[in-house]
């Protein structure tokens, strides 16, 4: 359907992806596999199978705490490594940046 030549199916689609991030990222937060604190998201760079990969995850990531935690799309999100901390990417003016190599 064609409205002010805008096809509405597409905010259907994003708003069905949006859902899906969500609940992906608390179903991850359970199991304990990310944790976020402030602007601050531990994750574990295994999950991460290559750099395409790992681009989506920190933009849907930013995507979710946007949405729950009240960060503004200018903020920067920190991606560090569960267990000891190390920086391995982070989303900064509206770019994905992943610092580790696959």
């Amino acid at each position: 359907m064609i409205y002010a030549k805008k096809k509405i199916q597409n905010n259907a689609n994003l708003s069905a992806q949006t859902a899906k991030i969500i609940a992906n990222v608390n179903e991850l937060k359970e199991k304990n596999i990310v944790k976020i604190e402030g602007a601050e998201v531990y994750v574990y760079p295994e999950i991460w199978k290559d750099k395409a990969t790992a681009l989506n995850w920190i933009k849907c990531l930013h995507l979710y705490c946007m949405l729950k935690h009240r960060l503004k799309e200018s903020d920067t999100l920190h991606f560090k490594h569960y267990t000891n901390g190390e920086l391995i990417g982070h989303f900064k003016n509206k770019k994905a940046t992943v610092l580790v190599s696959f």
